[in-house]
């Protein structure tokens, strides 16, 4: 598995100045991050493949509602196809919690229940959404939507410390 991007806000507090990352890679200057604008007058209807109620629902509420980059002019599909993956997900748990994690096979031999690899590759599947829709860390660092800057930098912090023994020295 590829090693994923650590967000861009933790490359910047671990860098080794303001403007590099601990590999002295430069980052994106903090002035060219631009934030998307996105839902405007409130959160798009349910669309109808999606449950009424349950987590489906209640993911589509919370993406529209956090995630201001996203446009339902052209994200509408994509955070669809999350939020029937929710319901898929909570519905296989559910077969899950009632046929347990072992069925008897064709054989009669014990085995670990199908849905186990189902509820991995849809898990999957929702992961790579979420991070072409920006929605995790690393994945809204490269659209520069949610970078969160400390007021103290590290180094900067190391200098004024010196230069205030230095003054107390010279005094």
């Amino acid at each position: 598995m590829p090693r994923t991007k650590a967000p861009l806000e933790e490359r910047r507090r671990r860098g080794r100045s303001a403007n590099r990352d601990s590999g002295g890679r430069e980052l994106p200057d903090q002035s060219n991050v631009v934030h998307l604008e996105g839902v405007k007058g409130g959160i798009p209807d349910l669309p109808p493949t999606v449950g009424e109620e349950g987590p489906g629902a209640e993911r589509w509420t919370r993406i529209w509602r956090e995630a201001k980059w996203l446009s339902p002019a052209t994200d509408i599909d994509i955070v669809e196809r999350i939020c029937i993956g929710e319901d898929l997900v909570a519905g296989m748990r559910n077969a899950l919690a009632e046929e347990g994690f072992y069925v008897t096979g064709s054989q009669g031999q014990v085995r670990p229940n199908p849905l186990l690899a189902q509820v991995r590759a849809q898990l999957g599947q929702m992961l790579q959404m979420e991070r072409e829709c920006g929605l995790t860390p690393s994945a809204r660092g490269d659209l520069g939507v949610a970078e969160v800057t400390d007021k103290t930098n590290p180094l900067e912090q190391i200098l004024q410390q010196a230069a205030a023994r230095n003054a107390a020295r010279g005094s």
